[in-house]
């Protein structure tokens, strides 16, 4: 359903905006170079630092918890919404039979975005580059600022506020608080792997999803 990957979308692409090895390495120098490479679409070098293909599947399916576990919650907060109007069951069997294609949709955003795809004129041409450059936009209509960073042993959880600009896309995104997992590889390299904090942040992002869905659909 086009909501509920809306609201993987924004999950997935507003984290990705937050983001030398060695000895030196931080997981402040890993956010750092990550938005690097998505200022210059150099995926080789965000590689480096992010495993997407696991970060998209790991987010997916906690995200789905959390829709799950809330399912009457948004239910009765979204009663327009069909995809909020089953139990439990359904939702969960739902993401579960059509999981493998909404991350590939994710993936064709992925490609569309490094292969540097001009934006259709009309979405439904090339939705995958339209919301490709969608991200290149909210990319620039928001800053992160990291908060907190705590370090045991290989793990880090770092704390980032994300805060849009004046802009109506940075106004879409307001603030958000994000609490990132990185772990520390065998060569010493700090990677994300994950965010901690998506019990918390899902239905702020579910509000945003059904913004679009509301606007567009």
């Amino acid at each position: 359903m086009k909501k509920f990957l809306s609201a993987i979308l924004i999950c997935s692409m507003i984290l990705i905006l937050v983001v030398g090895c060695g000895k030196n390495d931080s997981p402040e120098i890993a956010l750092s170079e990550m938005k690097t490479a998505l200022t210059e679409r150099n995926f080789e070098k965000l590689s480096e630092r992010i495993d997407l293909e696991k970060f998209f599947a790991q987010t997916y399916d906690d995200v789905t918890v959390e829709l799950v576990k809330n399912c009457a919650e948004y239910g009765k907060k979204y009663p327009e919404d069909p995809y909020f109007q089953h139990d439990a069951e359904f939702l969960q069997k739902y993401n579960t039979d059509y999981r493998e294609l909404h991350l590939n949709f994710l993936r064709g955003v992925k490609e569309a975005y490094f292969a540097k795809i001009p934006e259709p004129e009309i979405p439904e041409k090339n939705p995958h580059a339209y919301i490709a450059n969608e991200f290149e936009k909210i990319l620039q209509s928001s800053t992160a600022t990291i908060q907190e960073t705590k370090i045991a042993d290989n793990h880090a959880t770092m704390t980032v506020e994300m805060q849009g600009d004046n802009s109506i896309r940075g106004g879409f995104i307001g603030k958000l608080i994000f609490k990132l997992d990185f772990e520390k590889d065998d060569k010493g390299s700090w990677k994300l792997v994950k965010i901690e904090n998506l019990d918390e942040l899902t239905p702020t992002l579910v509000d945003k999803a059904e913004q679009v869905w509301i606007t567009f659909f």
